[in-house]
């Protein structure tokens, strides 16, 4: 009996020691790498970079991960609750690991509930890999989990460890942590979520795939009503308010997160680009980043947690967008396809819809052009991944079986993507093959079977927009939208675009004028003005002429801006040089190249509203140009600032100028003396009209606003620059590609086509008080306090430029 007992007593050390032996091996990395005490006290996770608006609003994130950290005290207190009574009922008393817990669930094979505290989740989720299906690897990982769980006890508070917990959490449909699952599915912070609330998210840590709120409402909803019975249990609610609180539904408020959504998109895929080049930057002459981490590290906006601040106004920003899309969605696309569509009916071409005035040769060019920039050819073709591997390049074309592959990689995928090529000659006919796809419409996203050469022709009939909102003060852009919907259409209308921008480039050439010492009411005779081929090497002379016959009467400088009439505009031209104008408006800001050509008169540049509405700031700046500034600092995970944005100022013109050249553009919106003394309307006057059918019109007489209009040959664009002190927007309408246009000048003009969009804007801008946009007119320069600017009584014309 001696001799067993003694076997028992060295069979149960051992095991014991053995035991002992196991965890002290985990410790000390022997049964594989464990982290450090500074990875304990630092873990690392991938923290989105948050977008936020001068108004403090968050426009949206860069993220592989969509999660941003909350503390504690952020954590609704039936957040604490419902997760507590759930998952782990006695976190607050013992040490990271339940032993009952654990030996319940060995006894019971799990069936009464597992043995993993709080804090054994949280070291699974972020120091151990995930469970193994070998049964040896996966003791090991436990025992690991065991130790980390108590070295995370002895360095964070019960609080700390729960915080951690829920931010690590991923709670799918883009909702990693719990700032981002309040955000989606409740579109709060997580110290406003109710009670109901906190249970549904509480819930999900079991299985958040099968307890999905949107894919299985009712199964999450019966999940949601388990916590509440625990909460019941745990005497934290009472039986009437679990009777009542089950009867409740989800009560979602579901926010789809995607780098497409929210708003300002295109603003935010602009920003990512200028980001990557600030983030990308090296010290002339080293290896060193110009913005680094404390170790030299770069920073990654995806990974870092940085916080980007941006001038960008949410407000504005909504206001644009709802201009563009209730406009275009309400009135100008409808209208501009029936009128298309009726006149290709009668011509029996209905087939070439959306284009008008093009062979068949001239169309299969514009659709074979677009067929090779679309993600389908691409990808077929072996020039761009999918999925996930979106930012990945192919390395190589296997043959598998007979098959061809792309290979792409993309290290943020993990493995290789496999993609099957299709030989040249058959892209054809999958463009030409329907199939199901889900397509952009006005009146909603539309799932629909069509080939895709059909679906670029659809897309091709509709018209976008670009719209920059500026302050000229301090040169920061307040609102940036690029088009009518940047999952469908990514391109960008307000700085990668360029587009002719006709009669909104005339004040560059009329500030020629003004600054030379005419003034607004100097009078030239409305008769053909030419430029000589032999001045231009041109094969003849080119005589431009307006769109109604010249009458050989006096006009103002002030009526010919206003009108917009050609012959005035190249008569201010013969008089200097295109030249000239070109470099006047580089000084203003413009920075694309600008032929000097006779035709810049009539505005044939092709230049971004980027590039137009900082050019016009300058004028409304008293002549001073603020380069466009839309990036303010960026800060990093901890607040530190690691970049700040600088600033260039250049005085370009005198105030004086600038202020001429601002009354100028105020006769486009208004009415102004005419050639027989009458008051006749500029361009932009409909504005001023009260009409019913209209309600972008009716801007009170009493607003000064300074503004000009431009139609580009071929009604392709339609522009309005508009501008009020401390506000200049400039609007941008047209198709995708420029063949698709309108049928006539007067629905194709800018009067039509961008100035509704600038007045629905501005009216809802100054609605907003809070803004503090103001109505007050321009401030005159006390040197001009005197000067005539209504021309109702004129000195006539001059001899200044008689030779």
């Amino acid at each position: 009996m001696k001799k067993y007992i003694l076997w028992f007593w060295i069979l149960f050390l051992v095991g014991i020691m053995s035991f002992i032996g196991l965890f002290v091996a985990a410790d000390l990395g022997w049964l594989g790498k464990m982290p450090s005490v500074e990875d304990l006290l630092n873990p690392k996770s991938d923290l989105a970079s948050v977008v936020c608006s001068s108004d403090g609003k968050v426009l949206g994130k860069y993220f592989f991960q969509n999660r941003t950290n909350a503390d504690f005290q952020d954590l609704a207190p039936e957040l604490v609750q419902a997760i507590v009574s759930t998952e782990d009922e006695r976190f607050y008393e013992h040490p990271g690991i339940d032993f009952f817990g654990t030996i319940r669930a060995v006894i019971f094979l799990g069936t009464r509930g597992g043995g993993s505290t709080i804090t054994q989740q949280l070291a699974k989720m972020v120091f151990t890999e995930k469970r193994s299906s070998n049964i040896l690897v996966a003791v090991k990982q436990k025992v690991q989990e065991y130790v980390i769980s108590a070295k995370l006890e002895r360095y964070y508070t019960k609080q700390e460890i729960i915080a951690m917990y829920y931010n690590r959490f991923d709670f799918i449909n883009n909702a990693v942590g719990i700032n981002s699952a309040a955000s989606v599915y409740f579109n709060v912070l997580p110290d406003s979520l109710k009670i109901h609330h906190s249970a549904m998210l509480a819930g999900m840590a079991k299985n958040p795939s099968l307890f999905n709120p949107i894919r299985r409402p009712d199964t999450t909803l019966f999940r949601r009503n388990v916590v509440f019975g625990q909460m019941l249990r745990n005497k934290l609610i009472t039986q009437e308010q679990f009777d009542s609180l089950k009867q409740l539904p989800l009560d979602l408020d579901y926010q789809v997160v995607d780098h497409s959504e929210g708003i300002a998109p295109y603003f935010r895929e602009t920003l990512r680009g200028m980001l990557a080049s600030i983030l990308t930057e090296k010290v002339e002459g080293t290896d060193q980043y110009a913005v680094s981490k404390p170790n030299g590290d770069r920073y990654n906006i995806y990974t870092d947690g940085l916080k980007i601040y941006t001038t960008i106004d949410s407000r504005m920003q909504q206001y644009a967008e709802y201009a563009v899309e209730r406009y275009l969605k309400e009135y100008l696309q409808d209208d501009f396809a029936k009128k298309l569509k009726r006149d290709l009916r009668r011509s029996n071409k209905e087939d070439q819809f959306p284009f008008k005035r093009l062979s068949k040769e001239q169309i299969e060019n514009v659709m074979n052009t677009a067929r090779k920039r679309t993600s389908r050819y691409r990808t077929m073709t072996g020039r761009e991944c999918s999925n996930c591997h979106r930012r990945g390049d192919f390395v190589s074309k296997q043959n598998i079986e007979g098959i061809d592959y792309w290979v792409c990689k993309a290290p943020e995928c993990g493995e290789d993507e496999m993609l099957r090529a299709v030989p040249e000659d058959s892209v054809s006919i999958v463009f030409d093959t329907p199939r199901e796809m889900n397509v952009f419409s006005w009146k909603g996203n539309l799932d629909t079977t069509m080939s895709p050469n059909d679906s670029i022709k659809y897309y091709k009939s509709f018209l976008q927009s670009g719209l920059m909102s500026l302050d000229p003060l301090t040169g920061q852009i307040k609102a940036w939208v690029g088009g009518i919907n940047h999952h469908y259409f990514a391109y960008d209308h307000v700085q990668t675009a360029k587009r002719q921008v006709g009669s909104t480039f005339k004040p560059f050439v009329y500030a020629l004028a003004m600054e030379s010492g005419i003034d607004a009411c100097f009078e030239v005779p409305d008769i053909e003005y030419c430029f000589q081929k032999e001045d231009y090497d041109m094969q003849k002379d080119w005589c431009p002429g307006n769109s109604h016959a010249f009458t050989e009467k006096s006009l103002t400088l002030k009526y010919g801006l206003a009108a917009s009439l050609n012959n005035v505009t190249a008569w201010i031209m013969t008089k200097f040089s295109p030249q000239a104008a070109a470099e006047y408006a580089h000084r203003c800001g413009i920075t694309s190249f600008i032929d000097p050509v006779p035709s810049l008169a009539l505005g044939v540049a092709d230049l971004s509203v980027y590039e137009m509405t900082s050019a016009y700031g300058t004028f409304m700046n008293k002549g001073r140009r603020m380069d466009p500034i839309y990036l303010l600092r960026i800060e990093d995970n901890t607040g530190a600032i690691i970049y700040e944005a600088e600033q260039d100022e250049v005085d370009v013109m005198s105030e004086e100028t600038a202020y001429k050249v601002v009354d100028l553009m105020k006769g486009v919106t208004t009415w102004i003396p005419g050639p027989d003394g009458k008051n006749e309307g500029g361009t932009a006057v409909r504005m001023r009209i009260d009409r019913p059918d209209r309600e972008y019109d009716n801007i009170s007489g009493n607003i000064e606003i300074a503004g000009k209009t431009g139609t580009t040959q071929g009604n392709s664009d339609g522009w309005f620059m508009g501008a009020v002190p401390d506000l200049v927007t400039g609007v941008w309408v047209g198709a995708e590609d420029r063949s698709v246009r309108f049928l006539y000048t007067q629905d194709g003009m800018g009067t039509n086509t961008a100035l509704p969009i600038w007045c629905y804007y501005m009216k809802k801008v100054w609605e907003d008080k809070k803004l503090g946009v103001t109505t007050r007119p321009f401030e005159i320069p006390e040197s001009l306090k005197n000067v005539n600017f209504d021309c109702r009584q004129t000195n006539g014309g001059s001899d200044l430029f008689s030779n």
